[in-house]
């Protein structure tokens, strides 16, 4: 029998050889959209989106949102529309706003007109002269007995506090800020603005106010002018005045609505000529502050260039149509697609993938950036993320330089297969491939309750995120045509894909599994080394790899949501499926001979708490209605302490058919297939109190 099985795997796995490094697509696929992809045309579409200050309803938004309908209807995209959302809040737009210093010189301190950040989101109208007064932090301890009625407080740290503490507990007109975006180091940028922002929510009987944003630099020269009791040329205006006292004047114009708003996001499809239910959606985001032009503009500057290529090819020829949708969404970050599953729940049955864009234009050697490519969370772990590590690591091991492949063996130097931008750098492709973090429109699609394999490209560390300097200055035409590559080849091989390519999918699956499993065994080896309770190790391991096999199992499944059902298919995958099981007596053999090894004793017997057993006897499943399960689903419980992405997991794994219990082990694998230093610690107690307040809120249901 098993050398039947060994024959069938062997000619399951043998596929077509070109002069490639991925199998996805061949040399002259790859040629042919290296040539045509441009990320100087991406730069150019950056270039026009960071003049606005775009953020969620803002007259900026919505001409960014102009400028992307008009864009990518040049681009060939078909259907394209703002398909209009309601805000929970008012639209807001500052028109203008000034700050002066008044006494004893002037100086202009702030205008919108240089920079949208130097006013906090959420400032109401003013026209106001008033003394400064230094208020620390803006806390109540640095505020007690000081007088600021009627005066203006700096603060070096966010707004907020000062806005409830100083103007509307202790009388102040107005407030002035520095800070750090992201809590970066002030000293390491003291030029930077943050991006800051206040509530627009007035207390009763009390006046809207306001909140200017200076840099660190300037801020601590005004704390410095005010303090010093001396002759002095703080601001280097070349007049020399008493310091001691500041006066300043305010003035602040803005429009704000009626709630609740509008706001929205642009839609247009490369329509499919066969399937309709399947469709490949490409997302990134339109809303940030003023500049942003690699959070998000390099994403949302890629997709228009997408659609442009795929378009152009489809036209001259060199490519057939899809045979499925590709549809592209400029979104208003994550809101935007909740609030379209909830309205239109039957859509997430019609998508096949996710492939999303948010900070891929990172000039990767301003700032020691790097490019992190990420799976979908292990709860849809699926085929995607095979094509995905793929054709990632093609473009990795391509845009870098190897001396073994180039001095030693004859390849290009510095890199083997260039992707470069005609004004781009010539700096390597600085990328990894990273476990799930819920950071960015990819988190949407991933839900349970949603269930579309997702894949995403963000830059991590960034320095400039949220600040005055995530500006053009600092985006690499080349990262961008590079990123766009990997999205352009994940959309064109699964546009085409049909049947023939099952061998092909299920291989790479399942070799890819088999280097997630080697993880786990890992961490497996780990948990038996390294738990004082040698019980407990012993457990912990056995469920690391019992999920890692179920996960691996659900992975090679997934094909069928694009090959089909076909009993053929069906009997293929259920072939290598077997295999898994084979895997699974092997790893738990090698656990026990490092567990032998370790501690010279007999294996423990895996047996359950009595809060274990307890949590197998509750099986929870989603409320029907996506609106009413998104709206009654609470995060944040009281007593429970479990990283933001492993809380999304434990939503994630509740299906209606795993126990409390089985959640747990689900997401307790995860968290240690990746490190507690990664995703933290999951305890079964925190799991259970998280389900609990959700059943009690209605987003969840028990099975009977």
């Amino acid at each position: 029998m098993r050398k039947i099985v060994q024959s069938i795997l062997l000619s399951l796995f043998i596929i077509p050889t070109f002069a490639q490094e991925t199998p996805f697509l061949n040399d002259a696929e790859i040629r042919m959209l290296i040539n045509e992809l441009s990320g100087d045309r991406s730069f150019e579409h950056i270039r026009v989106l960071t003049q606005w200050h775009r953020n969620s309803g803002m007259e900026g938004y919505f001409k960014a949102a102009d400028y992307v309908v008009e864009e990518a209807k040049k681009a060939g995209l078909e259907d394209v529309k703002f398909i209009e959302q309601p805000l929970g809040g008012p639209n807001y737009t500052a028109k203008s706003a000034e700050l002066w210093i008044t006494e004893p010189v002037e100086i202009k301190l702030a205008d919108i007109g240089d920079h949208a950040l130097m006013l906090s989101d959420g400032s109401h109208d003013a026209d106001v002269t008033a003394e400064l007064v230094w208020a620390g932090s803006g806390s109540k301890a640095d505020l007690d007995g000081l007088d600021v009625s009627g005066k203006i407080v700096l603060v070096n740290a966010s707004p907020g506090a000062a806005v409830t503490n100083a103007v509307y507990a202790k009388g102040a007109v107005g407030v002035i800020c520095y800070t750090s975006s992201e809590n970066k180091n002030q000293m390491d940028f003291p030029d930077q603005l943050a991006w800051t922002r206040i509530s627009m929510n007035v207390p009763e009987g009390k006046q809207g106010t306001f909140a200017f944003n200076l840099s660190p630099r300037k801020g601590e020269q005004l704390k410095k002018m005010l303090q010093t009791n001396a002759m002095q040329d703080v601001f280097a205006t070349g007049k020399k005045t008493m310091g001691g006292k500041v006066v300043l004047k305010a003035k602040v114009d803005t429009e704000i609505g009626e709630a609740p708003g509008r706001t929205g996001f642009v839609e247009g499809w490369i329509r499919g000529s066969k399937y309709h239910d399947q469709q490949i959606m490409i997302t990134a985001h339109l809303q940030e502050e003023q500049g942003s032009a690699n959070d998000d503009g390099s994403g949302c500057g890629n997709l228009l260039e997408i659609a442009r290529t795929l378009n152009k090819l489809i036209e001259e020829g060199k490519i057939e149509r899809p045979l499925r949708d590709i549809r592209f969404w400029w979104t208003d970050e994550i809101y935007s697609e909740y609030r379209y599953f909830r309205d239109y729940p039957k859509e997430p049955a019609k998508m096949l993938a996710n492939l999303h864009q948010d900070m891929v234009g990172a000039k990767q050697s301003i700032g020691s950036r790097t490019q992190h490519l990420i799976y979908s969370p292990h709860s849809i772990t699926s085929y995607v993320d095979a094509i995905f590590e793929s054709v990632g690591q093609f473009v990795i091991e391509t845009n870098n330089p190897f001396i073994t492949a180039g001095r030693m063996g004859g390849l290009p130097r510095p890199h083997s297969r260039p992707i470069y931008a005609t004004r781009g750098t010539k700096e390597g492709f600085g990328a990894r491939f990273v476990p799930f973090f819920n950071a960015s429109d990819n988190l949407n699609f991933v839900e349970g309750a949603i269930g579309v394999p997702a894949v995403g490209l963000i830059n991590w560390d960034d320095y400039y995120i949220h600040s005055s300097d995530d500006d053009l200055w600092q985006i690499d035409a080349t990262q961008l045509q590079r990123n766009a590559f990997i999205i352009t080849s994940m959309a064109y091989y699964l546009g085409k894909s049909e049947s023939e390519e099952l061998p092909l999918l299920l291989s790479e699956t399942y070799a890819q599994g088999n280097k997630r499993l080697a993880n786990d065994l890992e961490a497996a080896f780990h948990q038996i080394q390294s738990q004082s309770d040698t019980s407990l190790g012993w457990k912990n391991a056995n469920i690391i790899i019992e999920q890692g096999i179920i996960r691996e199992e659900r992975a090679l499944k997934s094909i069928t949501r694009l090959l089909g059902t076909d009993a053929v298919i069906v009997n293929k995958i259920n072939t290598v499926s077997k295999q898994l099981q084979t895997k699974k007596k092997s790893m738990i053999a090698e656990a026990s001979n490092v567990f032998s090894n370790a501690y010279n004793a007999k294996i423990p017997k895996v047996a359950l708490t009595a809060q274990e057993q307890a949590a197998t006897k509750k099986i929870p499943k989603n409320t029907p209605l996506l609106d009413d399960y998104f709206g009654k689903r609470r995060g944040g419980v009281a007593g429970v302490q479990i990283h933001s992405t492993m809380r999304m997991e434990v939503f994630n794994f509740a299906d209606g058919k795993r126990s409390y219990y089985d959640i747990y082990k689900a997401v307790l694998a995860e968290s240690l297939a990746a490190g507690t230093w990664y995703y933290g610690t999951v305890t079964l107690n925190a799991v259970v109190k998280l389900l609990d307040a959700n059943v009690d809120s209605g987003a969840l249901m028990l099975v009977n």
